[in-house]
């Protein structure tokens, strides 16, 4: 077994997703990302502690836009002139 744990917090649907190594397990899902920051930090503190190398890997959020109304074709417009 590796002595090397990544955790990984990415943003998926409008949630965040915490991972580990990169696989396609899900250890849990959070409405915010200081939520699940703090879960992939509190994972590695925990392997560090058991002598492990580990590290938290946060993706940037997704862009969001709003998608109703003319006020939010208006400031896509505006942003994209």
């Amino acid at each position: 077994m590796a002595d090397s744990n990544h955790y990984y917090v990415r943003p998926v649907a409008g949630v965040w997703h915490v991972t580990w190594n990169d696989s396609l397990e899900l250890i849990g899902s959070y409405p915010c990302q200081p939520e699940a920051v703090a879960l992939a930090q509190l994972l590695a503190r925990h392997m560090k502690s058991q002598g492990r190398h580990a590290e938290v890997h946060v993706a940037e959020p997704e862009v969001r836009r709003p998608t109703w109304g003319r006020k939010g074709l208006a400031a896509a417009a505006a942003v994209a002139a």
